[in-house]
């Protein structure tokens, strides 16, 4: 709404008013109280500022980052990895049935998925829990591995495929992967409580094949190895041709771009691609930018605490400024600080690890009420503390501009994605993620800021379309299988116009 759009621009007539007309009378009469409430604006004001993303940044974050993806595209040093998905442009008008094993973190799904010209008909899924003695050191690959395959037979049994027929299947494996072809890639490390032995530095789609064959799995052939990011980007692409870029704003955050293959120097020989104007997914792991040189971003005294406690001191630090994982880790540290200069009341409660979550900054930055009674009544009733309409309107102009920076922040980072693949005046940009999704108001933001980014480079936004797009890690697996069959099988009969190859 409105009202929501305005509190996230922190305007000072919609959430400060009561506020700024008793400064004038602070201003003229400089009561105790009232210099006391002067002081408190003084500390909410300054960390509203350090807050702040101008114009100006965000023009350099994304000269930076275009730099760095330049460098990390022929193998230099750099921030970003800029890795190749081996997922090209090609054919978007596909039909049949295709399978994807969903494998992020103690959970996996598999999705049998019918398509018709490149449109979803029918799917059907099952969820498996994955058993916490199969993720730990005292287990082994074959055994995790060989519960994922059992899952994958039991869901045939409930959904069995035609008799004789050949179904391919995309794996969407939410770890660390140095991925080397379109199906094959091997674990870097484990991450999300994982430490079972056997698998890093293995190739995982090797390891989910031995595993299908040992528990009679026929007619099931995995043939891609997939990341949700560029699945989001391919389940786009197939709803529109102008889909351009996929991002997710969600736990974390990433993105992903079409490159022309050419730009790509740190390929190999051209040997399994063709050169010309052929385009290339590359996944770019943005989170990573700027995290060791620290040259450009915005980094407060606050961002530095959530990095030095982080399970990944040094890295990830774009990602630590703008995803849900950390939004309501930034907000906890902000009320701490308001504590500590006696800005706000003491309440223990908020201490306690894990107290402050990005739901709650949802909630906050949500609140429409002008004397942010809202926002008190969470505060007491989650953390039993009283807030005065006064300091329950510094806490929701505060929490408004974290939610601003990640916003400005990422449209940044998508105007630089944009000008690499040359498609700044029209392109649709894929996003999924509970950030872009839920937070109140964080799209009109992304698209005010995308806006500021491009005027200031000449070029209007109007034909910049931020979608949200979800399921690339079902869906969008299932997808680029279909592809990757495609590619392997030239000869076999399909269409000419413009799609996606795998």
């Amino acid at each position: 709404s409105k009202a929501t759009v305005s509190v996230l621009n922190c305007d000072p007539q919609h959430s400060y008013t009561r506020t700024m007309d008793r400064l004038g009378t602070i201003a003229s009469h400089l009561s105790e109280d009232g210099q006391k409430l002067l002081k408190h604006m003084k500390v909410v004001v300054d960390l509203e500022t350090a807050l702040s993303v101008s114009v100006d940044k965000m023009n350099q974050v994304m000269v930076h980052m275009l730099a760095d993806m330049v460098d990390g595209l022929a193998g230099q040093d750099s921030s970003l990895k800029m890795l190749p998905s081996f997922v090209y442009e090609g054919d978007r008008n596909i039909s049949g049935s295709f399978m994807a094993l969903d494998l992020g973190g103690t959970n996996f799904r598999v999705i049998k998925t019918d398509i018709e010209g490149g449109k979803l008909v029918k799917d059907v899924q099952e969820k498996y829990e994955i058993p916490v003695q199969l993720m730990k050191s005292d287990s082994s690959a074959n055994e995790l591995f060989g519960f994922i395959a059992n899952g994958v037979k039991k869901f045939l049994e409930n959904h069995p495929i035609t008799p004789g027929a050949t179904v391919p299947l995309g794996f969407t494996f939410s770890f660390p992967v140095s991925q080397t072809a379109v199906a094959a890639g091997t674990l870097i490390n484990w991450t999300k409580g994982f430490s079972t032995p056997g698998v890093e530095g293995q190739d995982v789609v090797a390891l989910l094949r031995k595993a299908l064959k040992a528990a009679g799995i026929e007619g099931v052939v995995v043939s891609a190895l997939v990341n949700d990011t560029v699945g989001t980007l391919v389940t786009g692409y197939f709803e529109e041709a102008t889909a351009e870029v996929g991002v997710i704003l969600g736990t974390g955050t990433n993105a992903c771009y079409w490159e022309k293959v050419p730009n790509i120097t740190k390929l190999p020989s051209p040997d399994g691609w063709s050169g010309g104007e052929q385009r290339m997914c590359i996944n770019m792991e943005w989170g990573n930018f700027d995290s060791v040189n620290k040259k450009v971003l915005p980094y407060t005294q606050f961002d530095d605490v959530i990095d030095q406690n982080s399970p990944n001191p040094g890295k990830q630090r774009f990602e630590k400024m703008m995803s849900g994982m950390y939004l309501g880790e930034i907000a906890k540290e902000l009320v701490v600080y308001l504590i500590q200069y006696g800005v706000l009341p003491i309440f223990p409660s908020i201490i306690r690890p894990g107290s402050l979550s990005s739901a709650v900054v949802s909630q906050v930055v949500g609140d429409e009420c002008p004397s942010a009674s809202r926002t008190a009544e969470l505060f007491r009733e989650l953390y039993g503390v009283e807030l005065s309409s006064v300091q329950a309107g510094f806490v929701r102009r505060l929490f408004a501009a974290i939610v601003s920076r990640s916003a400005r922040l990422s449209a940044a980072a998508v105007a630089a994605v944009l000008l690499k693949a040359g498609k700044i005046e029209r392109a649709t940009v894929c996003i999924d993620g509970s950030v872009f999704e839920k937070v109140p108001g964080y799209k009109a933001l992304m698209e005010k800021a995308l806006a500021e980014v491009c005027a200031a480079q000449g070029v209007a936004s109007s034909g910049i379309t931020l979608t949200h797009t979800g399921n690339g890690s079902g869906f969008g697996a299932a997808l680029i299988a279909s592809l990757a069959e495609q590619k392997e099988a030239p000869n076999a009969a399909r269409h000419t116009s413009t799609g996606v190859v795998a």
